[in-house]
């Protein structure tokens, strides 16, 4: 499935829902980045794979907190 949007369009889905799309989605996308760049950070001071697992259960429980 393929669909093309235009600037018009999200203008127009913006002021429907009272919301700055572009700014929402640039929220978005900083908040995802910054959480892959906290991960990968935390991934690396860690060495071992033993604290590896261990951060990576911690980070699937802050995600699956973020998503509730």
């Amino acid at each position: 499935m393929k669909s093309q949007i235009n600037k018009k369009d999200v203008q127009n889905i913006g002021e429907h829902y009272g919301l700055d799309i572009e700014e929402e989605l640039a929220s978005m996308l900083s908040h995802e980045l910054a959480k892959s760049i906290d991960a990968e950070i935390m991934k690396n001071l860690f060495g071992s794979d033993k604290k590896k697992d261990k951060i990576n259960r911690i980070l699937e429980k802050i995600k699956k907190f973020e998503n509730d």
